[in-house]
């Protein structure tokens, strides 16, 4: 019982910084930076990016206040988003972890990608 309790313990902890990453960024950051230069390097990077996770748009805070925000930038940045996508379907790593997220990759809209090629790819399941 105790070995179970220390299990648990130490995935609650390793999650923790995990959590406080999805908040990293706020839904105005992310809809604002679709299709900027940071956006466009991340998604060059993207097809080689070995640590990615998936974060729903919709656990972010305000993310339903502007889904319609969110939607026109999908809207008129649709080309650089294709562009991301299509640099994540030749990167294993990040199609896993979308798969694993039960999200679709025309759902991801946005990605954030650190120096050491984690990074988180923005969903919107709004």
């Amino acid at each position: 019982m105790k070995i179970r309790f220390a299990a648990l313990v130490a995935v609650l902890l390793m999650a923790a910084p995990q959590v406080a990453l999805a908040q990293f960024m706020d839904i105005n950051e992310i809809i604002s930076g679709i299709g900027g230069t940071k956006f466009l390097r991340d998604a060059e990077r993207a097809d080689s990016a070995p640590g990615l996770r998936v974060v729903r748009l919709s656990s972010l805070a305000g993310a339903e206040q502007n889904a319609a925000r969110l939607y026109a930038a999908v809207e008129l940045k649709e080309r650089d988003i294709r562009f991301l996508q299509s640099n994540l379907v030749i990167n294993p790593f990040a199609m896993r972890a979308i798969r694993n997220s039960n999200v679709s990759l025309d759902q991801i809209v946005s990605l954030h990608v650190s120096g050491d090629g984690g990074g988180v790819l923005y969903a919107n399941d709004l």
